[in-house]
């Protein structure tokens, strides 16, 4: 039975040499341990079968969960199979790493032989990013996968195949170009493009984009709003006494014609009742007016009397003109 700890069925003795002892993972759950050991079974029968791409992404799946030098080794023996070169070769040169660490040096000389056959192979592709181009915060990548600043300008090895090549920075338009990688030996060269500006987002307030201060806190504003209240409401109640008043002339005016010339206090119960309600429309227009006016004193003292906005004098501009609602006046002062 093929296990992640031998190799039978590939047909290579120095791999089955290679793989036969499998390190420890630190850290790993026996459940995790026991999935990643059923995904390289499944791995292994797979390869048998010469269904590489299906193998590879199982032997990768099993090395995320349980990571071993073992199924390392047959990862990158996969990739060679299915053409990924460079997978193949990179996972080599970690294999070799990891069994020098380890002290295991025939398994370090095969893992350097594999590499070095594959070496002679490999595509290379040069990301060319001249110095005017390199904006702050460029960022490359090659099919969805970052590239080191380190690998600007250097040929590196890649996968031959389909490739996307992007290039992306704040505040510019994306960059991007399709190619092909050629299989191996080959070299290829592509000069990033210089990244255009991205349109700028429209501001609600062109205003405020020309840097407009922050409003200043203004610890008054409920004080001048209950005063604005306050006034509008006495001003209601002048209006009210103005109403009174002038119903309580006319009601006086028509019960006299209801009334001796001679004596005034003799009327018709028609009059008497007109007269009445002259009284009490009288006396309705001084208590309405009495309060308006209350209020309206009331309201103005607590705008007056509000703590300005916290700012300096420079600061608030020229003063400014604000009206009272309803008041017919009109107040001046810096807010």
């Amino acid at each position: 039975m093929t296990s992640r700890v031998r190799y039978t069925s590939l047909g290579c003795v120095a791999l089955t040499l290679l793989c036969s002892v499998r390190p420890a993972a630190a850290e790993v759950s026996a459940g995790q341990r026991a999935t990643a050991e059923a995904l390289f079974q499944q791995a292994a029968e797979l390869m048998e079968q010469k269904k590489y791409s299906e193998a590879c992404e199982q032997f990768a799946a099993s090395q995320e969960l349980d990571p071993a030098l073992g199924t390392t080794l047959y990862l990158a023996d996969c990739y060679e199979q299915v053409g990924k070169t460079a997978s193949a070769w990179a996972l080599f040169q970690e294999a070799a790493d990891g069994a020098r660490r380890a002290q295991q040096s025939d398994r370090e000389q095969i893992a350097n032989q594999r590499a070095a056959s594959l070496r002679g192979r490999l595509s290379k592709l040069e990301l060319r990013v001249p110095a005017a181009h390199q904006v702050p915060g460029l960022e490359l990548r090659i099919n969805d996968a970052p590239v080191p600043k380190a690998s600007w300008n250097t040929a590196m090895p890649v996968d031959p195949g389909p490739a996307r090549v992007e290039a992306r920075a704040p505040g510019k338009k994306p960059w991007a170009v399709e190619l092909k990688i050629a299989d191996g030996p080959a070299s290829q060269v592509v000069e990033v493009g210089k990244l255009a500006d991205a349109p700028q987002p429209l501001l609600a307030d062109p205003a405020s984009a020309a840097g407009a201060k922050p409003l200043a806190h203004d610890p008054g504003s409920t004080q001048r709003t209950i005063g604005y209240v306050v006034g509008a409401a006495g001003v209601v109640g002048l209006a009210l006494g103005g109403y009174f008043g002038y119903r309580a002339l006319d009601l006086n005016k028509q019960s006299k014609g209801q009334c001796r010339a001679d004596d005034p206090n003799a009327c018709t119960s028609q009059g008497a009742t007109t007269r009445q309600d002259a009284q009490s429309a009288a006396t309705l227009s001084t208590i309405t007016s009495i309060g308006g006016g209350v209020l309206v004193g009331t309201g103005l003292t607590l705008v007056f009397t509000a703590p300005r906005p916290i700012s300096s004098r420079a600061d608030a501009g020229p003063p400014q003109r604000a009206s009272l609602p309803g008041f017919g006046v009109q107040l001046r002062g810096v807010w």
